[in-house]
């Protein structure tokens, strides 16, 4: 995979910003524990493996961008054929 993320905003939804330019959004429910913490706390993050993935300092939280764009796909396939 040669994108990679580039930074996280935290909006009403998080925003992955890709190096391509992309943005990808995700719900705070994507995982348990980001659900369950506070704006300040997910604010506390870094890149790892170059950009492939966003640590959540505060709650011990990885999240990759392979597992991103898996979720989007799969949550973007289920809407498309409910409509």
């Amino acid at each position: 995979m040669s994108t990679l993320i580039s930074k996280i905003e935290l909006d009403t939804k998080i925003l992955v910003h890709l190096d391509s330019g992309d943005v990808l959004t995700l719900p705070y429910s994507y995982t348990k524990r980001i659900e369950q913490s506070s704006v300040l706390q997910l604010s506390n993050y870094h890149l790892v493996g170059g950009g492939r993935g966003v640590h959540f300092d505060d709650i011990d939280e990885d999240i990759s961008l392979e597992g991103i764009i898996d979720y989007k796909l799969k949550h973007e396939l289920v809407l498309s054929h409910c409509a």
